[in-house]
């Protein structure tokens, strides 16, 4: 792989190219997180609207019928449905964990099996998350990448 950049005070925007023969499983990957990266969510907190990138996003969760942003200072909440973000972003570092909550996987720490097939994520900021046992094999595939 030949990386270049092409750094010049005339381009206005920021411009990806990518040439290949086929795309694998490793760039799909790469494809994915530059994705990612140039994603934005709109979040809002205290009556005003906050564009939040991704990447600092822990987890999102779904609480009476509402959606929340959590990210490591502070809380939003989003217009969104569960089910839209994670339409969003089923090729990303984002992965369902439960009825109510995507965990970006790229915030876990580790993983600690419980009872009856759930597991605890424990996320970097040490903040934990029960897995349901019917997103365990999702998870797994995920972190797989």
């Amino acid at each position: 792989m030949k990386l270049i950049i092409d750094q010049s005070l005339d381009h206005k925007d920021i411009e990806i190219t990518i040439k290949c023969g086929l795309i694998d499983e490793d760039l799909e990957r790469l494809i994915a997180q530059i994705r990612l990266f140039s994603f934005s969510i709109t979040g809002k907190k205290d009556g005003r609207s906050h564009q939040i990138r991704l990447e600092d996003v822990y987890y999102f969760e779904s609480i009476d019928n509402k959606t929340f942003i959590y990210c490591e200072q502070a809380v939003y909440e989003s217009s969104l449905k569960l089910y839209e973000l994670e339409g969003h972003l089923a090729q990303s570092h984002f992965a369902r964990i439960s009825k109510s909550c995507i965990l970006n996987i790229s915030k876990l720490s580790s993983v600690k099996a419980l009872l009856y097939g759930k597991f605890e994520a424990q996320l970097i900021n040490k903040e934990k998350l029960i897995i349901n046992r019917h997103y365990v094999q999702a998870l797994k595939e995920k972190i797989q990448f």
